[in-house]
């Protein structure tokens, strides 16, 4: 079938496993009455995932409504990675990205499409509850708190959850593949510079899976903290020609209803994340002055800087 469609979903997969099942059926299952593509983005080399990737798509074969194609992502390790190749090989001028591991509302792909009729780039809501850790529902803020998560004080669109017009994606370069983590703050950023609006639409839900486990969640938000201090070190905030300064060290502070031990841990790891990436960027930037300076002007060895 001939691909003919103006919205792309765009979903990384790192592997096959027990939880992409169910959202590929999810995908399969939406209410949205055009036709579009679904494009997997597929970040290993190894034979045996694609074949198994390929043999899901029979499964919940491929209805007439949409298409769907398997691209091969693994020349680099990254999701962001993953997610730029799917872009550039999707046919739409409309690109929604999710998740593999979460699951879609049925709703979702016709309420998010529907707001980029008007907007040109907007983020979803990420419902918690039904993939729940029974448990952890207090280690953490919500993730969109009724909007669009902020990160001081500035809004982002979670990569889990939104959608973009094409003109608008490559006008920042897509997801910056350079970053630890939040590539999806750095993109929304770059969008809010060139002066477009960021909306949310709490209609387009997608059910979100959150790491299961204290430590996993430790380190998740320890490298989370790392790609913060990039992001501050290297762009700065919206509008800031500082690239860093004071806001490299100024903490953010979600709203919680309550402290938990877990919540300090997260918080806790967050913190020192972003001190080891602020230190690593400080030196990573001294490193680039010094082979920038001209070869007969460098310091005698042994004399420093």
């Amino acid at each position: 079938m001939a691909v003919d469609a103006t919205v792309s979903v765009i979903v990384p997969v790192g592997r096959v496993d027990d939880d992409l099942p169910l959202q590929l059926e999810a995908l399969a299952g939406q209410s949205f009455d055009r036709p579009w593509e679904l494009v997997l983005s597929l970040n290993t080399d190894d034979p045996s995932q694609r074949q198994a990737l390929e043999g899901l798509l029979d499964v919940h074969h491929r209805e007439a409504r949409f298409t769907s194609t398997v691209v091969d992502s693994s020349d680099v390790r990254s999701a962001s990675h993953a997610r730029n190749v799917g872009a550039s090989a999707a046919a739409g001028d409309r690109l929604l990205f999710c998740d593999g591991d979460d699951i879609a509302d049925v709703d979702w792909l016709s309420n998010l499409a529907v707001a980029l009729d008007t907007d040109r780039a907007v983020g979803g809501h990420l419902e918690e509850e039904l993939l729940a850790v029974p448990g952890q529902e207090h280690w953490r803020p919500p993730a969109t708190p009724g909007a669009l998560p902020t990160f001081l004080d500035f809004p982002y669109l979670v990569s889990a959850n939104m959608g973009v017009h094409r003109k608008a994606f490559e006008s920042v370069g897509g997801f910056d593949t350079t970053l630890i983590r939040g590539e999806d703050i750095a993109l929304s950023w770059d969008l809010i510079e060139l002066g477009i609006e960021l909306r949310y639409c709490s209609d387009a839900v997608i059910h979100y899976r959150h790491r299961r486990g204290l430590w996993p969640m430790m380190k998740q938000h320890y490298l989370y903290g790392r790609g913060f201090s990039q992001i501050l070190a290297r762009r700065g905030l919206p509008g800031d020609t500082g690239r860093g300064g004071l806001s490299a060290l100024r903490p953010n502070s979600p709203v919680v209803d309550r402290l938990t031990i877990p919540y300090v841990a997260r918080r806790g790891s967050i913190a020192v994340g972003r001190a080891v990436g602020l230190i690593d960027e400080r030196v990573l930037t001294g490193i680039r002055r010094a082979d920038k300076v001209e070869p007969g002007l460098r310091p005698p060895e042994g004399l420093g800087s």
